[in-house]
């Protein structure tokens, strides 16, 4: 396999929320990190706004993506209860306390959102297509963000800079492998304790886009990994619409100590 040009970063925090299809009261999860959210943390350092839709088909159309779990995380459920009168047709409350002075008519909904605490990933990119930034001008957009980057939610700022380096490699496995050599000092040296050595987790999985030009990775996933599908393709951000798109998985298999990767 010939080999290409990665961006690869880290995500660590201390809380996370890998946003699954929010339907209802319910905000759950998935296990790892979704191209829709990559991609809006991408756009967001870019300054790009919701409502730029070329630009962010963009970046859909013209990035792959792939994302290995360091650290899944423990999950964490918030409880919300919202209440909201009816609205009154003669008449304003003054206070909150009047508002739900009438018990009947509060309209309670219960709520619940699902996040994973002391969480960590690692985040692969690439060329597709030829109508995307640059992975240069990505990676200097991820030191020097135009708006806050968060994972997943306003409520998860990262917990570390992202660290961005491009790696040439032959394929995802080394990929990661050479990042995690060029970050191993800086790991050891910012001490997160969520990316302690003993916490990461012993067989790391990495999901990968599907059709994104990964022939070798494809062949592996449907010989021994999984193939699944998840509804993160980016149509419309400002409207929040998105597609299927299917990703295969790997198992992250780390050379040799005192191998370098290839």
């Amino acid at each position: 396999m010939s080999e290409r040009d990665f961006l690869v970063f880290r995500l660590a925090g201390p809380m996370a929320a890998f946003g699954d299809i929010a339907v209802g009261e319910r905000r759950g999860i998935w296990d790892a990190p979704s191209k829709s959210a990559i991609l809006g943390l991408v756009a967001g350092a870019l300054g790009l706004k919701r409502d730029d839709t070329a630009a962010h088909l963009a970046l859909e159309t013209g990035l792959g993506f792939a994302v290995r779990v360091d650290v899944a995380g423990r999950p964490l459920r918030d409880y919300h209860t919202a209440q909201a009168p009816s609205a009154r047709r003669n008449g304003q409350w003054r206070t909150r306390q009047e508002e739900l002075a009438d018990g009947d008519e509060l309209n309670t909904v219960l709520s619940e959102r699902i996040y994973r605490l002391e969480a960590a990933a690692t985040v692969a990119l690439w060329n597709k297509g030829s109508e995307t930034p640059s992975l240069d001008a990505l990676a200097e957009a991820l030191k020097q963000p135009r708006f806050t980057p968060y994972i997943g939610r306003k409520a998860c700022p990262l917990g570390r800079p992202p660290r961005p380096h491009i790696v040439v490699a032959s394929g995802l496995q080394p990929a990661f492998a050479a990042y995690d050599a060029l970050e191993a000092d800086a790991d050891a040296k910012l001490r997160f304790p969520w990316f302690a050595t003993r916490q990461v987790e012993r067989q790391r999985i990495i999901w990968f886009e599907w059709d994104a030009g990964l022939a070798d990775e494809e062949r592996q996933a449907a010989e021994g990994g999984r193939i699944r599908q998840r509804r993160d393709a980016v149509r419309d951000r400002g409207r929040w619409q998105f597609s299927d798109r299917r990703e295969g998985s790997l198992t992250f298999a780390p050379p040799p100590a005192g191998e370098a990767a290839a």
